[in-house]
């Protein structure tokens, strides 16, 4: 489902990464974010486990262990750190949200189905999830002011028709990047990145120009069938991360399910939504930091190695 001759079109790999394992630390499926300029944060949900690694590989801490307790996980989603230097982790499974640092806190998810955290700053964090239902019609991004434990401002709806929407509630991932003063975000069945400011304010809309057409959206209103399910599921394209490379570029990365597994699309384009290149089959994206794309090696052996790639002059 890789197709690396087209991806060799388009990258050139500079550096491969092979993140250091041991005998309490085994790479099954990381969750890979980069962490200032040196580090990177590796989430494993399978192993109930956060990493903390140098950029060449070399672990640097590790946190966690399967359970309940404080410092303990389930199904911890992502990590990432907020301005004071502690890591903040989402667990899926507890409903709750750890902050590791010097002391161990634990907060109740304020929203369902949390999936990510940023922070803001000054108290206030970004929680990628489901929340604030308004007669149904959800919002997937909310402001929380941890100071008053209170969601300030829920935002990013979901943007289909009332005959859609009992399907579409089944595809409830979101995703948000932050770019000093602008949250860049999609919704898995969007075919739109919204630029919000920080307050949740909508800037812009861009179309995505995706690789392959979107079919419509299946309807679940009869009973499917086992055999005819992952029929389904298939026709169905998944935007599943937005991202920035260097001073403007915008990175949208999109899913098509093939069985239990995923098969990539990867669209960079301008502000404008012009396309800048448009990849087929590609590895799975695990971040952008800069002019550097991150990928999961598809060659690999073991899933602890990472390319590390660059776009090819085009001049």
């Amino acid at each position: 489902m890789v197709d690396m001759n087209a991806f060799e079109e388009v990258f050139e790999v500079v550096r491969v990464v092979t993140l250091e394992e041991t005998e309490d630390v085994v790479t099954v499926g990381p969750r890979v974010a980069t962490d200032g300029p040196d580090g990177l944060l590796v989430v494993e949900p399978q192993e109930s486990q956060i990493r903390e690694y140098s950029r060449d590989g070399t672990l640097r801490a590790v946190h966690g262990r399967t359970g309940g307790g404080p410092g303990e996980f389930l199904m911890p989603i992502s990590a990432r750190r907020t301005v004071d230097g502690r890591l903040v982790v989402p667990d899926i499974s507890l409903g709750r949200l750890t902050f590791l640092g010097p002391d161990t806190l634990i907060d109740a998810a304020p929203v369902a189905m949390l999936l990510d955290v940023h922070d803001l700053g000054e108290g206030k964090l970004l929680l990628t999830g489901i929340g604030n239902q308004l007669a149904n019609r959800p919002r997937f991004l909310h402001i929380w002011d941890t100071e008053t434990d209170r969601i300030d401002r829920s935002f990013l709806p979901m943007g289909v028709s009332d005959r859609d929407r009992p399907t579409a509630s089944a595809f409830a991932a979101a995703s948000a990047s932050l770019v000093r003063d602008t949250i860049w975000a999609v919704w898995s069945l969007s075919d739109t990145i919204y630029q919000y400011s920080l307050d949740g304010d909508l800037l812009t809309k861009i179309p995505i120009p995706l690789v392959r057409p979107r079919a419509a959206l299946p309807s679940f209103d009869r009973q499917v069938d086992v055999s005819e399910a992952g029929t389904v599921l298939d026709s169905v394209s998944q935007v599943s991360g937005v991202q920035i490379a260097g001073d403007d570029g915008l990175v949208a990365t999109i899913g098509h399910m093939r069985g239990i597994e995923y098969e990539w699309d990867l669209v960079i384009m301008d502000r404008d939504g012009i396309p800048l290149a448009q990849v087929r089959g590609v590895p799975r994206l695990l971040f952008v930091d800069g002019d550097e794309f991150w990928f999961a090696d598809p060659q690999g052996l073991q899933p602890n190695r990472i390319l590390v790639a660059r776009r090819k002059d085009t001049s």
